[in-house]
């Protein structure tokens, strides 16, 4: 192998010397060396074309499209422009901006910046139209990609924050996660698809594949799990805990649901507490209801039986003594009946196969239903009818009743038993009285038998 070895300082003075193109042509396999006495520096391989740098290889820092900027063909592919910053990159960054501490990696990444400072792009046209936005993070193609002025945002996967223009304190973690999200603020979105069209919603967190998909301009709500809050438009301050809880609300808000598919048929319905696997509320949109498990739950098990509620005279008006009482109890109908759900059944309609064969006790809501209709009381609120399709009954209400019957018992108790006092007191006069009677007939029988016998006497004797 033939080795042309040409000495850097000759090869330099020859440039300057004659002014001229240089060409040198190196034989088959011939190797092109730079090297001073003892090392090498720069080598060409003629077989392969082969470039080798053997120290450090020196570029001026970026200070315009002519100096410092390593070009792809003719277009820009890495440089450093402005201070701390680093682009690398068909058409990554700019020549004419004015912030800095900004790096970029991806084709045209942070292209359109213009004063905006410490922001991260990764990925082909992440942060592609920021301008004055600061101290944001894309991490994935087309990133926060409509970002302009938005501040402080967290985009990690692909369009992720895509639209995001003035939005800040933004995290989205996953494909198209915040996608349409413009000028929302303080949203967080884990998983793919993740507050998908949140708009200008706020604080909201959305933890799990397509939760909370469908917000636009709802605020202050919390999805985890898949599809949870799903359809949420603009419902706010919702939690929800598992998959595909709350799924189906879309303006419902202050709801709670916690648990697989737990409140997923709530739709406009407010102030709902759902927990546990499928518990749902009477419908989609009751209001003010708590619902614990779902139809095939049997015991509600606690370490205490009673129920605390507000009951503080202060909230109280027009406080009165109960109309109701025995007379209304007296109209109930206790039943024992064996639970036989439609639910349980193709389209609802039972035939007896699977009814339970453990009777159990209650009210019947109809039955209920009718005695309070009777007594015009529906206030008592015995019965839940918010679906016309499954009355609830509310026996706990009867509880006043039945303590206002329980006093109207001992109030008759005690005239009875005044009553007997009196019919007590009359028997002992009246035995007195007969004692006192029977004393007389003694005296007037032993009166009587004395005569007999003086009368005998004075027969004898005569």
């Amino acid at each position: 192998m033939k080795i042309l070895i040409l000495h850097l300082t000759f090869f330099i003075y020859s440039i300057s010397l004659l002014s001229q193109d240089i060409t040198n042509t190196l034989d088959a396999s011939g190797l092109f060396t730079v090297k001073d006495a003892s090392t090498t520096f720069f080598t060409i391989t003629q077989l392969t074309g082969e470039v080798n740098i053997l120290n450090t290889m020196r570029l001026e820092n970026t200070s315009s499209s002519t100096t410092g900027v390593i070009n792809k063909g003719i277009v820009r592919f890495i440089h450093n422009y402005g201070v701390g910053s680093t682009f690398m990159g068909l058409y990554s960054g700019n020549f004419t901006m004015t912030g800095n501490y900004n790096s970029a990696f991806g084709r045209s990444s942070l292209s359109s910046n213009t004063t905006g400072n410490e922001n991260s792009a990764f990925g082909p046209f992440s942060l592609y139209y920021n301008t004055t936005g600061a101290k944001n993070s894309a991490f994935g193609a087309s990133s926060l990609f409509f970002n302009t002025a938005g501040n402080d945002n967290s985009a990690f996967g692909r369009s992720s924050l895509y639209s995001n223009t003035t939005g800040n304190y933004n995290s989205a973690f996953g494909y198209s996660s915040l996608y349409l999200n413009t000028t929302g603020y303080n949203n967080s979105a884990f998983g793919d698809n993740s507050l998908f069209s949140n708009t200008t919603g706020n604080s909201n967190t959305a933890l799990g594949y397509s939760a909370l998909l469908s917000n636009t301009t709802g605020s202050i709500n919390t999805a985890v799990g898949i599809y949870a809050l799903y359809y949420n438009t603009t419902g706010s301050n919702n939690t929800a805990m598992g998959r595909s809880c709350l799924e189906s609300n879309t303006e419902g808000n202050y709801n709670s649901a916690f648990g697989y598919s737990a409140g997923s048929n709530i739709t406009t319905g407010s102030n709902l507490t759902c927990v546990g696997y499928n518990a749902e509320p009477t419908s989609a949109s009751a209001t003010n209801q708590i619902t614990l498990g779902n139809g095939s739950v049997n015991s509600l098990r606690c370490n205490v039986t009673t129920i605390t509620s507000l009951s503080d005279q202060r909230d109280k008006k027009n406080i009165t003594d109960l109309s109701l009482g025995l007379d209304f109890i007296t109209k109930l109908k206790p039943r024992q009946f064996n639970w036989d759900k439609r639910e349980w059944y193709e389209n609802d309609l039972s035939d007896g196969s699977k009814m339970k064969e453990e009777p159990t006790a209650g009210f019947i809501a109809q039955e209920l239903d009718e005695a309070q209709t009777s007594a015009d009381a529906e206030w008592l609120n015995l019965v839940l009818k918010d679906n016309p399709e499954k009355w609830e009954a509310t026996p706990g209400n009867l509880l006043p009743v039945m303590v206002k019957a329980i006093q109207e018992l001992n109030e008759k108790n005690e005239q009875l038993k005044i009553k007997n006092a009196e019919l007590e007191k009359r028997l002992s006069q009246f035995e007195e009285v007969q004692t006192l009677i029977i004393k007389k007939f003694e005296v007037l029988e032993s009166k009587e038998t004395l005569n007999v016998q003086i009368v005998k006497a004075e027969n004898n004797n005569q």
